[in-house]
């Protein structure tokens, strides 16, 4: 009887993967391309299907590195944040590109095609978390969309456990302020900081909609 690959573990299907496996693969990659699509998506309006494809590459070369134990999504959005980092680094220049987790992804790539269609406050956020600092947005669509513990953001993020809850209420602080200071009327700008987690939540859900 053939093996059911919906029943195995990640990391028997990414191990299986890299001995040559292509239906595991292609369990393993229907898996986990929306948590891929949601993490590239907000931040680029192309390439995400070729940087998708280089992180899940990433994963098979690298899999000695991940335990049985261990959870294979941090380490998955780990090398997707390394993979996105090398994308932007090629578009900057000097300090800016050694400092790339501090700069806004829209100063780097320019304001982003519309993600959210229909609610005014989801396109709002879905701006606004690009005009943010890049580890910042991260941090919080790790937080609000993946729900993710601490210590697996730590684990993605590459920081310890500890910085992790300052850098969320930072994260937040940032993203609240951002949306007070952008070119949107007030009651929009009040309607989307008060109910920041629910819109949050919302935006995950159209992105999902969207994924191939």
């Amino acid at each position: 009887m053939a093996e059911n690959k919906e029943s195995r573990t990640d990391y028997a299907l990414l191990q299986a993967w890299g001995g040559g496996d292509d239906d595991a693969g292609d369990a393993l990659v229907t898996r986990y391309v929306p948590v891929l699509y949601r993490f590239f998506r907000n931040k680029l309006d192309t390439e995400v299907d070729e940087l998708a494809q280089r992180t899940l590459m990433a994963c098979v070369e690298g899999r000695d590195r991940l335990r049985e134990d261990a959870s294979f999504r941090p380490y998955l959005l780990a090398i997707a944040r390394r993979q996105l980092m090398m994308h932007l680094r090629k578009r900057m220049r000097g300090d800016r590109a050694r400092r790339v987790a501090e700069v806004p992804v829209d100063e780097v790539l320019g304001s982003p095609s519309e993600v959210a269609r229909h609610k005014e406050e989801l396109k709002l956020l879905s701006a606004v978390l690009r005009r943010i600092p890049l580890d910042l947005q991260i941090t919080l669509e790790l937080h609000y969309w993946e729900e993710m513990p601490v210590a697996e953001i730590a684990e993605v993020l590459e920081i310890p456990v500890g910085t992790v809850k300052s850098r969320l209420h930072r994260a937040r602080e940032v993203l609240r302020t951002a949306i007070d200071s952008a070119d949107a009327e007030e009651h929009l700008r009040r309607s989307t900081i008060a109910n920041l987690d629910g819109w949050a939540r919302e935006l995950r859900q159209q992105l999902d909609r969207q994924s191939p």
